[in-house]
């Protein structure tokens, strides 16, 4: 098996891949929300690798592709069909969600 710490998101693929998540995902916090899920459950998959979630989360916010709000719902998400490995994901993108915040207060002040 490969060493989990080689995982990396290659974001020149996400990117190119931009045009049809938008298409799919539409604009709409409630697919964005399983389209997090979705990843969440991948992640687990391939046993949590360290960073990967956050690289994900950073790709697909920088690429307007997931909106702060679903990112929000995704965190303080109670869903026990998506609780699988949620404990750890969450804890891998607390500098994420840090981040997040921190800008929106910028924004606000500005």
């Amino acid at each position: 098996m490969a060493d989990s710490s080689s995982f990396r998101v290659d974001t020149a693929v996400i990117k190119q891949r931009v045009p049809i998540l938008l298409k799919y995902l539409d604009s709409d916090t409630e697919k964005e929300l399983q389209a997090l899920y979705a990843l969440q459950a991948s992640i687990v998959k391939l046993d949590q690798p360290p960073n990967l979630l956050r690289m994900f989360f950073d790709c697909l916010y920088d690429e307007e592709v997931i909106s702060e709000d679903a990112f929000y719902k995704w965190e303080s998400s109670k869903d026990p069909a998506e609780q699988n490995g949620k404990g750890v994901a969450l804890k891998s993108v607390t500098a994420f969600f840090t981040w997040l915040r921190e800008a929106e207060e910028e924004s606000e002040d500005n």
